[in-house]
């Protein structure tokens, strides 16, 4: 194994997140970008433009040795490229193979364990939607690690080096946990996607919608992590208007199906939220509840 001052680094799969990772670590004296193998090469030497350092490849067969190669490919690849490298018959004793799914256990890699490497996960949580943007946001980043000790002795500086903040997760509870991310970043970009359309239906044009959308958005966030979700709630469930919410569902009910449901699902969640603030009557919340309890519900 090299010394921590320069690993050997192998990328099998770099996308957003992969060069992210590279150019960042590029950038330091600890790591070696070695080799990038991509679906093809021609990916994989856009990759190794971006990073600034390491070969394009094309295959499995020109792929060399080294001290730690992360399996930045998509989770439905993962155990494909694993079997890959382990036909691969590169692998010495000691050597690291880690991935970064949120939603897989690095139980995943355990064909290569049994060839002598350590495994292990790390999970950032965080957009890689542009990598140029990445880059520059990524300190810091929240990491889910889990694996062989082994590995995340080698691996956990890593990301903490530039910016990562490391935190230990059950492999066991990995999916729950990525559910979690989800809900809290992409269904974040979903639900404004139902907001935009019923702006729409309301004839609010997409570019307008979104300029009046990033304030209230910003400020809600914002609310959210100072205050907590209980004080950041407010709106017609908060104040207990049954009649408001009665007629927005309705109006939803007539022409956005999905979008009515939707609002009916998180209305009661916000509604578990409104009574646990302790500030609007009782009966109100029950009103609203009686709204929402049934999805034909509605007032004309």
């Amino acid at each position: 194994m090299a010394q921590l001052s320069k690993i050997c680094l192998n990328f099998i799969g770099c996308g957003h997140l992969g060069q992210t990772l590279a150019y960042l670590w590029a950038r330091t004296d600890l790591v070696s970008i070695a080799q990038v193998l991509n679906s093809s090469l021609q990916s994989s030497q856009a990759a190794v433009e971006f990073i600034g350092q390491g070969q394009a490849i094309g295959s499995f067969q020109n792929l060399n040795p080294a001290d730690l190669y992360l399996l930045g490919c998509s989770d439905k690849a993962l155990e494909t490229c694993c079997a890959q490298l382990a036909q691969a018959k590169l692998l010495r004793a000691g050597d690291i193979v880690f991935h970064c799914s949120g939603a897989i256990a690095s139980t995943i890699l355990q064909p290569l364990k049994e060839q002598g490497a350590y495994i292990a996960s790390v999970h950032p949580i965080k957009s890689f939607a542009q990598p140029q943007q990445a880059v520059l946001s990524f300190q810091p980043t929240y990491c889910g690690i889990e694996g062989d000790a082994e590995a995340l002795a080698i691996v956990e500086p890593l990301f903490q080096t530039i910016g990562g903040i490391s935190f230990k997760i059950d492999a066991k509870q990995k999916t729950l946990y990525h559910a979690a991310s989800v809900f809290a970043c992409n269904y974040l970009v979903a639900l404004q996607n139902l907001s935009l359309r019923a702006f729409a239906q309301a004839g609010v044009e997409q570019g307008l919608a979104l300029k009046i959308l990033q304030p209230i958005v910003q400020d809600t966030v914002a609310n959210l992590f100072k205050l907590g979700p209980v004080d950041a709630l407010t709106g017609p469930i908060a104040r207990g208007d049954a009649g408001v919410v009665a007629r927005q569902l309705a109006a939803l009910q007539t022409s956005l199906l999905l979008e009515a449901e939707v609002y009916r699902l998180l209305g009661l969640e916000a509604l578990q939220l409104a009574r646990q603030k302790q500030k609007t009557p009782e009966t109100d919340l029950n009103a609203v509840a009686q709204v929402l309890a049934d999805s034909s519900a509605c007032i004309h």
